[in-house]
């Protein structure tokens, strides 16, 4: 491979049969979760800034048929009032625009849960429809299938660190959780990285579906840089609070963090844990606090394309479908998949780790970069039943995270993926290391 070469893993089935099954798929892991929050707390709203728990149970139906049948298929409305409230949420910058986006009253769970059967039933049996119009942009190789798909599948993360947030509601413990993962990981070490060329964005028809923030192409030349193999842990912010370089202690306490008589907890989808079990793992923070850690340890957070080379490049100009090479995900590359249900103490999976000896760059958290989020050169909102994606946050508040957590689905482990947050949203499960100009650190091997 060259560095114009995207490494892309091999595509998935674009057949209805493959479209339709993994539709249902989707459909039922978000039964799954659901079902893991008791009824009574389906209308709590965990997080200020985001609509509670209800309008995820509508919402998601919603969007999959306002894309497919009311959308590309022009199928009309399945319940024009079901179908307006549930179409978009909110990313409001205070809670005060997120209480003016509110509504009074929600409808009943029966009534939201009779409307979501009778959305998936249609959109399920309108895939062979889709995919019998290869003429239209969204129906060819069954993008729009695809983007409902991959939309349930982000919800299920914004789920999760939902009900992470709503600790005086704990959820029904999975059946498939592993035991907590503790202990105090490793200390990261700085990594040269070569000066390369980076290529961000795909063509549209490269792969079978490619969100309108993927499409483009920009080509970056990346200079020499050193990176943490690791990323910033709970331990390492709790020295950074106690050090002379912490301006603000207030201000960088992480949300995450849940004060005690004991001392501090660690909140998680199963409830809080004593830092002490966690302090290994990634310590979530906003970027805005990220940054303030970087900066008092000599350094910066990353570009995107900088994490894009350390992820995906290699010393000989080569590029890597993955940071470990072209085989897919499996679990020893990473902790993501919601395999885990927390995160892990960091450097667990050497096997995932890049060319250069960077570890961890997908899963286990989000990693915050300093690249403002923004359109690749050629971008065009493709998807018209959808065209404020990614265009509606191109406002200088949002930056670009990068790799994935550990509850990403492997659908979205794709080199091309971007993602996005507020820099001062502090509820994502988010990661970050720090960056520094020059090639200070050891050489590959």
């Amino acid at each position: 491979m060259t560095a114009r070469d995207p490494g892309l893993p091999a595509p998935d089935g674009d057949d209805a049969a493959t479209l339709g099954a993994s539709l249902a798929a989707a459909f039922a892991r978000s039964d799954a979760l659901f079902a893991l929050i008791p009824e009574a707390a389906l209308f709590d709203r965990p997080i200020a800034l985001r609509h509670p728990l209800i309008f995820y149970v509508g919402h998601l139906p919603a969007f999959a048929w306002n894309q497919i049948g009311r959308g590309v298929l022009g199928r009309g409305a399945l319940d024009d009032r079901l179908d307006v409230l549930f179409a978009r949420g909110i990313d409001p910058a205070s809670a005060d625009e997120a209480r003016a986006a509110s509504v009074a009253d929600w409808p009943p769970l029966a009534e939201v849960l009779a409307y979501r059967d009778e959305a998936r039933a249609r959109v399920i049996a309108l895939v062979p429809e889709v995919i019998a119009r290869p003429d239209d942009v969204l129906c060819a190789r069954g993008r729009v299938v695809h983007l409902a798909i991959e939309h349930e599948l982000m919800h299920h993360e914004t789920l999760l660190y939902m009900l992470q947030e709503g600790a005086s509601r704990p959820i029904a413990r999975p059946a498939d959780a592993p035991p907590l993962a503790e202990g105090d990981g490793r200390a990261a070490d700085p990594r040269r990285i070569e000066a390369g060329e980076v290529v961000l964005g795909i063509d549209l028809d490269a792969i079978p579906f490619a969100w309108d923030i993927e499409v483009g192409r920009a080509v970056a030349q990346v200079p020499a840089f050193t990176i943490d193999s690791l990323p910033v842990r709970n331990r390492d912010w709790l020295d950074f609070l106690d050090g002379p370089g912490a301006p603000r202690r207030d201000r960088l306490r992480p949300q995450a963090w849940l004060p005690t008589r004991e001392g501090i907890d660690v909140k998680t989808v199963l409830g809080p844990v004593p830092i002490g079990l966690a302090a290994g793992w990634p310590v979530q923070v906003t970027g805005e606090q990220a940054r303030a850690y970087c900066a008092a340890h000599g350094g910066r957070l990353p570009t995107e394309a900088e994490l894009r080379h350390a992820a995906h490049g290699e010393p000989g100009g080569g590029v890597r479908a993955y940071p470990w090479g072209s085989c897919a995900p499996e679990p020893r590359h990473g902790c993501f998949g919601l395999r885990q249900w927390t995160p892990v103490p960091v450097g667990s999976h050497p096997e995932g780790a890049s060319a250069w000896g960077v570890e961890e760059l997908v899963g286990n958290g989000w990693e915050w970069t300093s690249t403002p989020f923004g359109p690749l050169p050629g971008f065009t909102p493709y998807a018209r039943t959808y065209p404020g994606y990614s265009a509606d946050f191109f406002d200088g508040d949002h930056d670009v995270v990068f790799g994935a957590s550990w509850a990403t689905d492997e659908k979205l482990l794709r080199s091309t993926f971007r993602n996005w947050y507020r820099r001062d949203y502090p509820h994502v499960f988010s990661s970050f290391r720090v960056a520094r100009d020059g090639a200070a650190g050891p050489r590959p091997a």
